[in-house]
């Protein structure tokens, strides 16, 4: 009997152990919090920081950071769930493949609308009532220029949003400062389906009609903003090497051989490192029938089924609270989608993102709640890129091109409602 009692209690200290080791548990009774997380930068040691300040505050939990490439990190998190060892968190740029295993917030944080209204307009994080994730940082697209190139040619840009340019005037700025600068483009343009959207937006179409129940592709304000970016490529103002080639639209505006270059707000601090020879600067986008911009970003989820979703959601709340989220975004040179936060106090480029910021608060819900489909976006963006990409080598006619998106996003939005 004594050797029965001996083995049970070495069986039973065995489980604790192994149990203690286990996600979402320690042996001194903290709640392991894992994050699966994938840095472009510093933000890995800047959420960690922060993650670090949360652990002294609260000594019942312990955050543990799994940091994966970002081409890594679906599969990572997909092998997880599959192995029954789903991480408590997760920062994510596309909510779409995880949306049936994120938590819904709404349940956890202590007050379900004011968090929500914390927010401002930008990534979509809320379907069907329920909240998510949480953005932990917004990117816009905007308008970099070389400032000597504009100086040398004697053309000014937009100071203030009443200045905004028309797509007219933006398109014979350009042209002016190739003609009397060193320059020898007016632009470069990321080969980006989200990048060339902007137009799209601005040109006052859409890729679905405002309830985003159906295709809204073939339309005359579509057809204005393609034949407008094959206008820019015909008249050589953006080089063919882009779209047409492999050529990096950053490495061509680092030479100082293009005035302008349109791109994502990230790149200011990408340019503070690289760009010596020239002054740069951003200036407001230019519109056609309205102004736009497209937000981008990240969010931070949490996984059901992991036992901390509580902890994780709580987590969630605080690093989300304006001064922490600030310190995330100002220390990464991010733009902050936390009311109270649209202005902050950046080492560098302050007046930059002030920019940025502007042109996400001059934008309407639609391409964020678009771009926000992702179901819809992930299905249908290679399309829309390569098939606008055989336009400008004049392979697909502009209304061939809107004819045979129009049909695709049809098909998609019946295999994914």
């Amino acid at each position: 009997m004594k050797k029965l009692i001996a083995v049970l209690l070495a069986g039973i200290m065995v489980l604790g152990i192994l149990t203690g080791c286990s996600s979402g548990g320690s042996k001194s009774g903290q709640k392991t919090l894992e994050v699966v997380w994938f840095s472009d930068g510093k933000e890995g040691e800047s959420f960690m920081r922060l993650a670090e300040k949360y652990m002294e505050e609260h000594s019942e939990v312990k955050i543990e950071l799994i940091e994966v490439p970002y081409s890594d990190l679906e599969s990572k998190i997909k092998n997880m769930i599959n192995g029954k060892e789903t991480p408590a968190l997760a920062r994510l740029t596309n909510l779409g493949p995880f949306q049936n295993q994120l938590l819904d917030l709404s349940e956890y944080v202590s007050d379900k609308e004011a968090f929500a209204d914390s927010f401002g307009e930008g990534l979509k994080f809320e379907y069907e009532g329920k909240i998510l994730a949480a953005p932990m940082d917004v990117t816009a697209n905007g308008l970099i220029y070389n400032k000597t190139a504009f100086e040398q040619a004697g053309v000014s840009v937009p100071q203030s949003a009443d200045e905004v340019w028309t797509w007219e005037e933006w398109k014979e700025a350009m042209k002016t400062v190739m003609e009397k600068s060193d320059c020898k483009y007016g632009l470069v343009y990321d080969k980006s389906p989200q990048r060339f959207s902007t137009l799209m937006y601005q040109a006052g179409a859409s890729m679905l009609t405002q309830d985003l129940s159906a295709s809204n592709f073939n339309t005359p304000e579509m057809n204005r903003a393609v034949s407008f970016f094959k206008e820019l490529h015909d008249e050589q103002i953006i080089p063919d090497s882009v779209w047409l080639g492999s050529e990096n639209p950053n490495n061509l505006f680092r030479t100082g051989q293009v005035a302008m270059h349109f791109a994502g707000s990230w790149m200011i601090a990408n340019y503070k490192e690289e760009i010596n020879d020239f002054e740069w600067g951003v200036t407001y986008l230019p519109k056609d029938v309205k102004r736009s911009t497209v937000p981008g970003g990240k969010y931070l989820a949490v996984f059901k089924g992991t036992g901390v979703e509580k902890e994780a959601a709580e987590f969630i709340e605080w690093i989300s609270e304006a001064e922490n989220n600030a310190v995330y975004c100002k220390e990464n040179s991010y733009l902050s989608q936390v009311k109270g936060n649209e202005k902050l106090d950046y080492d560098y480029g302050g007046e930059f993102f002030s920019i940025f910021a502007e042109e996400l608060a001059a934008t309407d819900a639609q391409p964020g709640a678009e771009w926000g489909y992702q179901s819809f976006t992930g299905a249908v963006q290679t399309d829309i890129r390569d098939k606008l990409t055989d336009v400008l080598a004049g392979k697909l006619t502009v209304e061939d091109y809107l004819t045979e998106m129009d049909t695709l996003i049809k098909v998609t939005l019946k295999e994914i409602q």
